[in-house]
């Protein structure tokens, strides 16, 4: 079934997400703070208005307007800044999706570079690609094929208008409209890309889908990690993505390493952000 935005739905996001990050004793005491708040500023008919017929306005996007040097370059729309509260989906693991936000291809280039594979043996995944930046960059390399999964059917078909201009990405990639927590991964050898599309529990749930099918069926596979972060030291202090992965022992960490972002990237993307950490797991099953 699918389903659009509308204020209930983004009401009961906006409580998921700060019981992801506040706990639920937090959560329930910044919602009471804000009921009141809301019905003090607005009365009862106001409040009502605001949560079930007529969302306020969201802030302004924290993301500059200039077009990003990689659209320019080719033509595509991979740009801008859009919370997944804003995406229609046809799945409950909408209500833990992110934002899109494309990734900067400076340091998508420079860690798939180091990545230890032969990238014509794989097949590259991308978890939540959006518009398809990041499929668009790892064509650039020999993947034997390049797919692309994404929940929100508007990015699917952005995404497929992007792949559309090239002949070479529309023969070798493909965007399915499909949830991670249930994706049927291809036969043979993996390259997996996630750019935090999503919170904790559907992590989880992606990484039981994909362990499940990796030990049915055993082939090579490494799983890319990749976030952004105002700083480098908060970068490297972060820990969500990392320790729920690696609280399986199948997942492995092959490399963790910090990338600046080009300064033509950081004028386009967020303006507080100037730095891509990637960590690059090894599942036990590769050769």
């Amino acid at each position: 079934m699918r389903y659009s935005p509308s204020p209930p739905l983004r009401l009961f996001r906006r409580f998921i997400l700060s019981v992801e990050y506040n706990g639920l004793q937090g959560a329930l005491a910044h919602s009471w703070h804000r009921l009141f708040s809301s019905l003090k500023n607005h009365g009862f008919s106001g409040t009502f208005e605001r949560a079930f017929v007529k969302a306020p306005a969201a802030p302004p996007s924290p993301v500059r307007s200039s077009p990003h040097p990689f659209d320019l370059e080719h033509g595509t729309d991979t740009g801008g800044w859009i919370s997944g509260g804003d995406l229609a989906a046809s799945t409950l693991s909408a209500l833990y999706s992110t934002i899109y936000l494309g990734i900067a291809p400076s340091a998508m280039r420079a860690a798939l570079a180091v990545s230890p594979i032969a990238p014509d043996d794989y097949t590259f995944v991308d978890i939540g690609c959006g518009k398809g930046r990041a499929l668009l960059i790892a064509a650039e390399l020999p993947f034997r094929r390049l797919l692309g999964v994404e929940l929100a059917p508007e990015l699917c078909a952005i995404a497929n208008a992007n792949i559309a201009l090239n002949p070479d990405w529309k023969s070798r990639i493909s965007v399915m409209n499909g949830d991670a927590t249930t994706f049927v991964y291809p036969e043979g050898p993996l390259f997996i890309f996630l750019y935090t599309p999503f919170l904790l529990p559907v992590v989880r749930r992606f990484q039981a889908n994909l362990e499940g099918q990796l030990r049915r069926s055993p082939r090579p596979a490494y799983l890319l990690y990749a976030n952004l972060f105002n700083t480098e030291a908060d970068a490297l202090a972060d820990r969500s993505y990392p320790d729920t992965i690696e609280a399986s022992s199948l997942f492995q960490r092959t490399f963790d390493t910090v990338y600046p972002l080009a300064p033509d990237e950081i004028m386009t993307e967020r303006p507080d952000a100037k730095f891509l950490r990637f960590v690059l797991y090894r599942t036990g099953l590769a050769d």
